[in-house]
């Protein structure tokens, strides 16, 4: 029973000593943190508004859901019977933007809509939420 206890005691330790020496390790003082910058870009919509960035990979397909209805990132309306997993490719993420005081209900219903298993669901910017209420 003692060399049990002696076994643990050691274990322990050694996981405390491991702990301590990783949250120890500092940055190197001539290492800079590299930073990420967006520049803010603007896209024309219907009528010449300026419209925010998607800011989004090349490859992702992004589906705006304002409570009524489905638009694309230039507000123009789309179908959701079309947009499925074959019109978007394998390496194609598919995500749905919503406002962020919708009901779950609703939230649920739209994304049942477009029928995609591994949709991503985010929420919209207040630039966004302006630039669909111009537009309607």
């Amino acid at each position: 029973m003692t060399e049990i206890a002696l076994a643990l005691a050691m274990a322990f330790f050694s996981l405390m000593v491991l702990t301590l020496i990783s949250m120890g390790v500092a940055a190197r003082p001539g290492q800079a943190m590299k930073m990420i910058s967006l520049a803010p870009s603007t896209v024309s919509g219907p009528e010449g508004q300026k419209l925010p960035s998607a800011n989004k990979p090349p490859n992702d397909l992004i589906i705006i859901f304002d409570g009524t209805r489905f638009l694309d990132t230039d507000l123009r309306p789309v179908n959701p019977e079309t947009v499925s997993r074959s019109n978007t490719g394998p390496a194609r993420r598919v995500v749905l933007a919503l406002k962020p005081a919708i009901p779950l209900n609703e939230a649920m219903a739209a994304r049942m809509r477009l029928g995609i298993s591994d949709l991503v669901v985010s929420t919209l910017d207040d630039r966004w939420l302006k630039a669909i209420e111009a537009s309607r």
